[in-house]
């Protein structure tokens, strides 16, 4: 009996304990700082729990010129090579492009999250020993477009997409583009998409939007924005002056972008949400689970959130879907 009870309790364990105690090597695209990589790290560390050491490396891409990436690449294969994990996870596009060329005939698995772009081309012209999945990241544009007419009353509306120049944002604006069509024909909204490359050219666009005849602006992303002398401008100084200075209502595609002295709200991402699927597939991987066979996700649903203020001062009343945050 001492035996079998033996026996029962080490099959127990075997069930409830991960296969190994894995040793995770997060490479971020960008910077803790960034509240999207705040987000999904809070994600990550909490799906994946005590059961994994979780290691980081900051690209810091949002900062730093284009110049610099290649070397910031070849620090995080060393860092990589110093800490030989099991399992790597590359956060956002910038990671992907840059870590793929070092990575992809190491014999580990690898996790992408945040991705934009179709990375399947990428994976095609690398591959080797690594084994990889992960969660792709596309804004929720047509779902954004049709709430944003609802909460104007109207369909024949004039809309600004605001971006920066930096990577994520050329390929979110192609996206966008691919489904422009559709909201053109069904809603008759109008779009046109901005990329800044400085500041200025930012505070341009959002200062003309009104006399211009936009009836709203999207907020996407504004991280890699400088100034007149080629310095990063601080992303919570771009979405203050934003909110300061605009005429017509604003909305965003992303979380962080979403509250009182921010935007009004918007059908957004998570962070948290891409991080947790993430960390999901490590523990497949992890579990025994070949990362190879995993097919390539989209992430779960963003949802509608909202500004109590920033909805009263432009008079708009969100549905029952939409969800206060202030």
């Amino acid at each position: 009996m001492h035996l079998l009870i033996k026996a029962l309790t080490g099959l127990l364990l075997c069930v409830i304990a991960p296969v190994w105690a894995a040793n995770v090597m997060l490479i971020e695209s960008y910077h803790y700082g960034y509240d999207w990589d705040k987000s999904y790290i809070a994600g990550l560390e909490r799906t994946l729990g005590s059961d994994y050491t979780l290691s980081r490396f900051e690209m810091d891409t949002k900062r730093l010129p284009p110049s610099e990436f290649e070397k910031q690449a070849d620090k995080a294969f060393a860092a990589y090579q110093a800490t030989k994990p099991e399992i790597v996870v590359l956060g956002d596009d910038n990671a992907l492009k840059y870590m793929l060329p070092r990575l992809y005939d190491e014999p580990i698995s690898i996790v992408f999250l945040g991705i934009n772009s179709n990375p399947r081309h990428l994976l095609a012209e690398y591959e080797g020993q690594a084994k990889v999945t992960g969660v792709l990241e596309l804004p929720l544009f047509v779902r954004n477009m049709r709430e944003i007419s609802m909460l104007l009353g109207k369909k024949n509306i004039k809309v600004k997409v605001m971006f920066d120049s930096g990577v994520t944002s050329e390929i979110a604006a192609e996206y966008i583009l691919r489904q422009y069509e559709q909201i053109r024909r069904s809603l008759g909204i109008e779009i046109n998409i901005a990329n800044a490359v400085t500041f200025q050219g930012w505070q341009r666009e959002i200062a003309a939007a009104k006399r211009s005849g936009f009836d709203a602006i999207i907020v996407g992303l504004y991280q890699t924005l400088v100034d007149s002398e080629g310095n990063n401008v601080d992303a919570n100084q771009v979405l203050s002056w934003t909110n300061q200075h605009v005429e017509v209502p604003t909305f965003g595609f992303w979380d962080f972008s979403v509250g009182k002295g921010k935007t009004a709200g918007g059908v957004v991402l998570f962070g948290e949400s891409q991080g947790q699927h993430a960390a999901d597939l490590v523990k497949q991987i992890n579990a025994g689970a070949d990362a190879s066979t995993i097919p390539i996700q989209i992430g779960r649903q963003g949802r509608a959130i909202y500004s109590a203020s920033e909805m009263e001062r432009w008079s708009l009343t969100p549905s029952s879907r939409w969800q206060n945050i202030d």
